[in-house]
């Protein structure tokens, strides 16, 4: 509803609403107006059943608002070659804004910065960089290779081979595609940023999809998702690798893509003796329980094959076996958890109640301990409430925000345990 002054006459009223009616239908949302499609032929070009995905976020490139002005039916679509990322802009509109002291946004110029630096704008380009296609291109050493089931794909198989590749920064031509490929990220991961990949110490892993298309049955490798991992030094000899992105194209996610790649990766540095733990840059919610779902399962196996209980054994002893593991202390102390409220959810109330008992108490000593005479910064700051209550509040606000961040991972485990030790255990 637009909202006009009192004392508007009906007149200008009707000419204001009419004129924002008139500004709203130049006024777009982005997300709503770009769409990615990924091309195998030249039928894709014109086809709706191509695969397409909208992203879920644009601030970065067009500010907060999310929104371009000054075009009537407003289409952008930004199309990708299946193998290369070679990228086509396609922008369409019924007409800009013609108006008096009225301007259209420059959508070509708030694009440019962020699209490949070869992306063309022709058509007729375009296709000739579809014919010259190389399908089956791959870049880096394959270290894995899973098969998953899809729902709806331009592949032909109803199940997918998928393999891991690992790539370091002195191949050229995989620099060049990565930067194509890494476009995304700016559509889906807030505040993502671009690598520099002159740094050597970057390590990226690429996950390709391999079958048939189904128009011309040629044989295709996708490049579907992507992490980046940063080897940070450790003295004197050794190295502590934290991934920085995680990216799995919107086409194919929950799809177990993204929980085949966390598996390899730290599997990989699991093995690896120069490693000290594995860290992760601000996981989100969804990441956080595939590694969660990895660590706990890892340290799962573990307490099998050793016969210890988790319930009758120290937790210093349990936490070495997490260090041994490459699980860094702040993660093993979430895991440690994890799988107590996931066995006690076995066991019964009883076990719930303690391993609660003892999260709590911990977040107590831990509130102790930050608010200390002496201490430099102090959690709870200056207040008439008594000392003791405040503490407890802190406590019950620490404690909530910690278990309800448990609860999804603990869910997660009950669903999916048994497929882990099963693929872990062939």
């Amino acid at each position: 509803m637009i909202r006009l002054p009192e004392g508007t006459t009906e007149a200008s009223r009707s000419a204001q609403v009419k004129n924002g009616g008139y500004m709203a239908t130049y006024k777009k949302n982005v997300c709503k107006v770009v769409t990615f499609k990924i091309i195998y032929e030249e039928q894709d070009l014109g086809s709706e059943n191509a695969m397409s995905f909208k992203p879920e976020m644009s601030h970065q490139i067009f500010g907060d608002s999310e929104s371009i002005f000054g075009y009537k039916q407003l289409a952008i679509t930004i199309n990708m070659l299946h193998n290369s990322c070679l990228c086509y802009l396609d922008l369409k509109s019924a007409g800009a804004i013609n108006k008096a002291g009225m301007k259209p946004d420059d959508i070509i110029a708030s694009l440019d910065a962020w699209l490949p630096s070869d992306t063309t704008r022709s058509c007729d380009e375009f296709v000739e960089w579809i014919k010259n296609e190389q399908h089956n291109q791959i870049y880096g050493d394959v270290i894995s290779s899973f098969k998953c089931k899809v729902n709806a794909n331009e592949l032909s198989n109803s199940t997918i081979t998928y393999k891991i590749t690992e790539n370091d920064m002195h191949n050229n031509d995989f620099k060049d595609f990565h930067a194509r490929f890494e476009t995304y990220i700016i559509w889906f991961i807030d505040a993502a940023n671009y690598i520099d990949m002159g740094d050597p110490k970057w390590v990226i892993f690429y996950v390709y999809e391999e079958g048939k298309h189904q128009v011309g049955n040629v044989s295709c490798r996708t490049p579907v998702a992507f992490c980046t991992v940063y080897k940070f030094f450790a003295y004197p000899n050794k190295y502590r690798p934290r991934i920085s992105q995680i990216f799995v194209l919107p086409s194919h996610q929950k799809q177990g893509i993204g929980t085949n790649l966390y598996a390899t990766i730290s599997k990989k540095f699991r093995l690896d003796e120069e490693v000290i733990d594995i860290a992760v840059e601000e996981p989100t919610s969804d990441f956080q329980k595939i590694r969660d779902l990895e660590d706990c399962g890892v340290m799962h196996k573990a307490l099998l094959e050793q016969k210890i209980n988790y319930f009758t054994t120290s937790s210093k002893v349990i936490f070495q076996l997490g260090y041994k593991n490459k699980i860094g202390k702040k993660q093993m102390q979430r895991v440690y958890d994890i799988l107590g409220l996931y066995y006690a959810s076995q066991r019964g109330y009883t076990y719930h109640r303690r391993i609660v008992a003892n999260i709590k108490t911990r977040t107590k000593d831990q509130s102790d301990r930050d608010c200390q005479p002496g201490k430099r910064f102090c959690k709870i700051g200056p207040s008439r409430a008594h000392p003791d209550t405040m503490l407890r509040e802190v406590v019950d606000v620490e404690f909530e925000r910690y278990y309800s961040g448990l609860a999804p991972s603990v869910e997660y485990l009950k669903v999916k345990m048994d497929d882990w030790l099963q693929r872990n255990n062939e």
